[in-house]
């Protein structure tokens, strides 16, 4: 007998393992989650995971405020479990041409109740004092944001899920995608076929592929982010806040349990260069020029660190879409088949939100933040209608 499900969500990142929870929080039937290999093993596994409300699109700042209250609140509201999440803190550092466009995001970011305010140079040295802001004009400080563990994250929404009747299944790859005439009729795993007719597509930076034989051109680029581990001297143990530095175009954060600092990159120049053509070609390679360019940033920021030893340097996966915005949707033309891939480095932040918004819309619930998914539609690369925020910064573009 073929086996049937109510709705197949196939992706365990933290977007995949947050959807099929909330799904099973609304009563949706027989829910599957299909991971090809484990959980947290795309995009979700190598995260340095900065959760922050600092964005420029007052939908996306919205979202991630949203996201970052149910962090706040984690254990309580996910069944006891925990997110790995620190609340140390986040600064946004600016150049001067930077200053005016921090000074508005702010505004509008009060006025939406997100705690944030601007801060002199003095404060954020009295608090960092290894920080080195010489080429500083203005900074931030969001006291309630910080950083979680995406694969903890991931395994804690997973667990909560099946807890709650979801059938999460690892090393389970979709080989094929069922269609007839009404739409969506199921997907084919080595096991065998599920018959479904609603397919939930989180498969992140393997999303071009994924629908590949179905016709369907996900703009989606798989791209290498690389990540450099520096341990600090003696010096300078004590935990720091997140630092976003958006004069370098970096970001940086410590390590709760242990005297490290890690440095990612923010600086879109670079993603043409470690764009992969296939997600499955992504082995964990590092590209020597962006890892040195990073530890420089970090030195140039943290002149301490010249002390430190480099512990360790190592590379993640992201799917990024040509406006950095991920793509919600229904694909019309292929009823049964729902997407929420592409998300360009923001999708562990907003993943507690975007599975409970998601798990309404797949249900046909509305409310005013659903319908603001459309912003992410599918449909806005062939109307060449990209997702722009008002206010930009100079460098950073839909990064922030």
């Amino acid at each position: 007998m073929v086996e049937t499900a109510d709705i197949v969500v196939v992706g365990g990142g933290c977007i995949g393992a947050s959807i099929a929870l909330h799904l099973a929080e609304r009563k949706a039937g027989k829910i599957l989650l299909l991971e090809k290999k484990e959980l947290a093993n795309g995009a979700s596994g190598k995260g340095i995971g900065i959760i922050r409300t600092h964005y420029t699109h007052p939908i996306l700042a919205e979202l991630a405020h949203q996201s970052l209250q149910r962090y706040h609140q984690f254990p309580e509201r996910y069944g006891g479990y925990d997110a790995g999440f620190h609340p140390c803190g986040y600064y946004i550092l600016v150049g001067e041409a930077d200053v005016e466009t921090l000074h508005q995001v702010v505004q509008r970011h009060q006025s939406m109740n997100i705690n944030v305010d601007l801060v002199g140079l003095q404060h954020v040295q009295e608090k960092v004092p290894h920080l080195n802001l010489t080429d500083v004009a203005a900074a931030a400080y969001e006291p309630d944001s910080g950083y979680g563990s995406p694969p903890q994250t991931t395994r804690a929404f997973a667990k909560r899920a099946a807890d709650l009747g979801v059938e999460v299944r690892t090393q389970t790859p979709v080989l094929d995608i069922m269609v007839d005439s009404e739409g969506i009729e199921g997907v084919v795993t080595p096991t065998g076929k599920i018959a479904t007719r609603t397919v939930i597509d989180c498969v992140g930076p393997w999303a071009r592929k994924f629908t590949e034989q179905l016709g369907l051109e996900f703009p989606v680029t798989p791209v290498v982010e690389h990540v450099v581990v520096v341990e600090r001297p003696s010096e300078f143990t004590q935990i720091h806040p997140v630092v976003s530095d958006l004069v370098n175009l970096c970001y940086m954060r410590s390590d709760a349990d242990q005297p490290l600092t890690r440095i990612g990159n923010s600086d879109p120049k670079y993603h043409p260069q470690f764009s992969l053509k296939d997600a499955d070609d992504f082995k964990g390679q590092l590209f020597e020029n962006i890892t040195e360019e990073l530890h420089k940033k970090l030195l140039h920021r943290f002149p301490i660190l010249e002390q430190g030893k480099v512990l360790e340097i190592y590379s993640g996966i992201w799917g990024i879409t040509p406006d950095y915005q991920p793509i919600i949707d229904k694909l019309e033309h292929l009823p049964g088949l729902y997407c929420a891939v592409g998300f360009s480095g923001h999708g562990y932040k907003l993943s507690p939100i975007i599975g409970e918004l998601m798990s309404q819309y797949v249900l046909e619930e509305t409310n005013d933040l659903v319908n603001q998914l459309k912003l992410f539609r599918f449909g806005r690369f062939q109307e060449n209608d990209l997702v722009k925020s008002p206010i930009s910064y100079s460098q950073a573009k839909g990064l922030r």
